[in-house]
């Protein structure tokens, strides 16, 4: 995707979530779902706020691991701003705006584009092993649902393990070498071969999975604590982690930004379906993904600010100050 389509995709983000969470409440009562988010305690939207946070910072630990076995050695500081710059583009299709990640990785370490797209791609692999997991505990809320996510855990597996084999890399660098149009493309796919096998040898993939589960498992905690101070206690926490996300995992199943639309109708959706009034459904909804959605967006984008130069750099604006 090109710059201006990113930045297409992120307006176009905000007006579909806009009109969805306007759907949901007009749905399932408006006023009494205004009621609920004025009346949310604020004590607990901080808990929520600082939940995510730590969320966004296992994050920026797993890309500063990651990287650093590609010969990108990042500071902590740089790999917090890479990863939270990288978040202003989470509601692209897919995530695929966050091949920022990898641009910015370029300009601040000299890592090459293709190694870090790479990267993007194996946290992607990652984040789906992750939020499978927590997702079993969900699927008895929606009837039948253990097929869907075994073809999904299965899906993944291979994805992984094809991704890894060494067998598959030297069949695509081969086809790449015999055909005349990708031959100009050879030493960024050996890069990306590289990079693929690197970071998807079994530790690294421990690491990173096991981080993206402490990440989306915060997310989730502070889901159910959204849920408890709605006063519904039906579910637990772990039931609730897995209820986020299951909504997740359906909402990454579209080619949509940020998964907006069919991510929020199946978690109010499930919350309903496991006794949950729809006005306090829809609330509680809204407030997670303002909470670890576009939270996320708005922060990352004052971060990405922080340093005007890349930030100029990327929008394509020239630097006046030069």
């Amino acid at each position: 995707m090109t710059r201006q389509r990113l930045i297409r995709a992120l307006l176009l983000a905000i007006l579909g979530s806009v009109l969805v969470y306007a759907v949901l409440a007009a749905l399932t009562d408006a006023q009494a779902v205004a009621s609920a988010l004025r009346d949310f305690p604020l004590d607990t939207l901080a808990v929520m706020l600082i939940l995510t946070l730590f969320g966004y910072f296992m994050r920026a630990v797993r890309w500063r691991y990651l990287t650093g076995l590609v010969s990108c050695p990042l500071t902590f500081r740089d790999a917090v701003y890479i990863q939270f710059s990288g978040m202003t583009m989470t509601v692209t299709p897919g995530k695929v705006g966050e091949v920022l990640k990898a641009y910015l990785a370029q300009e601040v370490c000299g890592l090459r584009m293709s190694r870090g797209i790479a990267v993007v791609f194996c946290e992607r692999l990652a984040d789906l092993f992750a939020i499978l997991v927590l997702s079993v505990g969900g699927v008895s809320l929606l009837g039948g649902g253990w097929f869907g996510l075994a073809i999904a855990a299965v899906v993944v597996v291979l994805g992984t393990l094809t991704a890894s084999s060494p067998r598959f890399h030297e069949f695509a660098l081969r086809f790449i070498e015999s055909r005349k149009w990708a031959q100009r493309h050879h030493a960024s796919a050996s890069a990306i071969s590289d990079t693929t096998r690197t970071v998807l040898t079994p530790l690294p993939l421990a690491i990173s999975v096991g981080l993206a589960m402490l990440s989306w498992g915060a997310e989730g905690i502070a889901f159910a604590l959204a849920l408890r101070a709605l006063d519904f206690t039906t579910l637990g926490v772990i039931p609730a982690v897995a209820v986020y996300a299951m909504s997740t995992v359906i909402g990454a199943l579209v080619f949509l930004p940020g998964g907006i639309g069919l991510t929020e109708a199946s978690m109010a959706g499930l919350l309903i379906a496991a006794g949950m009034p729809g006005p306090d459904a829809t609330a509680a909804t809204v407030l997670i993904r303002l909470v670890t959605m576009w939270f996320g967006v708005g922060l990352g984008w004052l971060v990405f600010a922080s340093r005007p130069t890349l930030l100029r750099g990327f929008l394509g604006t020239p630097d006046v100050s030069a």
